[in-house]
């Protein structure tokens, strides 16, 4: 069985979003984690469904949501590298 594995970056990231949208939203910023936490999954399962972004990095829009996950695929399966907001200038991340 494939496994996703998350960065402390990539945790800290699904932390703020939720920080910022539970005060919002309380449900909102639940299903994101969920949301997040699903394509996670789904990306361990099947790690070459996202985009290729060069290197070993690749990405996948967060299904219901504006995140992308940002990862790398591993012989495991996936290390989710980032989750930021897709209007944000994530591509000068790693």
């Amino acid at each position: 069985m494939s496994a996703a594995s998350w960065t402390r970056r990539a945790k800290a990231d699904l932390a703020r979003a939720d920080d910022y949208y539970r005060t919002i939203d309380p449900r909102h910023a639940y299903r994101i984690g969920q949301a997040a936490i699903a394509a996670a999954r789904f990306l361990a399962d099947y790690p070459y469904a996202g985009s290729v972004l060069g290197g070993p990095s690749r990405k996948w829009r967060i299904k219901h949501t504006d995140y992308l996950l940002i990862y790398r695929v591993t012989d495991d399966g996936v290390e989710i590298v980032r989750m930021r907001h897709a209007h944000e200038n994530w591509r000068t991340d790693p």
